[in-house]
C-alpha cells in the first residue's frame, strides 16, 4: 500500500490493484495499542500543493509498524 496506490497481494506478489480502501482503525488504536515500533530513519514528505508556487513546508516523520490494522473495500 502506498499514498497513491493499494494493491491486493497474494504471497508477496501483487495481484491486482484495489479501487477503493477505506480505513477503519482510529489514529488513537495505531498509535496507542497496536504500535509495536516506530523506525529510526525518517522520511521527508514534501508538501505537494503546489500548483501554485513552491511550497517549502515538508514534514519528516518515521515508519510505523503496527500490529494490525482493519479496511473495508
Amino acid at each position: 500500500m502506498t499514498r497513491f496506490a493499494c494493491w491486493w497481494v497474494e504471497d508477496g506478489v501483487p495481484v491486482a490493484p484495489i479501487e477503493h480502501l477505506r480505513f477503519d482503525d482510529s489514529i488513537f488504536s495505531l498509535f496507542g495499542a497496536q504500535l509495536e515500533a516506530l523506525t529510526s530513519e525518517r522520511e521527508l514528505i514534501p508538501d505537494t500543493s503546489t500548483y501554485e508556487g513552491r511550497s517549502l513546508s515538508t514534514a519528516e516523520v518515521p515508519g510505523a509498524l503496527v500490529r494490525e490494522m482493519r479496511f473495508t473495500l
